[in-house]
């Protein structure tokens, strides 16, 4: 299991490594459109982990991270 919110106590949000593979590889709308709180979640797992490992440098992430969040948040509006 992947843990998406690894720092919940209470209300953790786990999948699948299947369901994570899934969920980063949507790309309907582009892949910093998500459609579901869990897809929106993996695909900033994904994003953290490619930075810890290095195939991400800082300001590409940041700017990726920015399109991932503001588009799901203009999406709740």
């Amino acid at each position: 299991m992947i843990q998406l919110t690894p720092h919940a106590i209470d209300h953790p949000i786990e999948v699948t490594q299947e369901e994570y593979d899934q969920l980063v590889r949507r790309t309907e709308n582009g892949w910093s459109q998500s459609e579901s709180r869990e897809e929106c979640l993996a695909k900033l797992h994904y994003l953290r982990n490619g930075l810890k490992q290095g195939k991400l440098n800082e300001p590409t992430f940041q700017e990726r991270e920015k399109l991932l969040v503001l588009n799901w948040w203009r999406r709740a509006l």
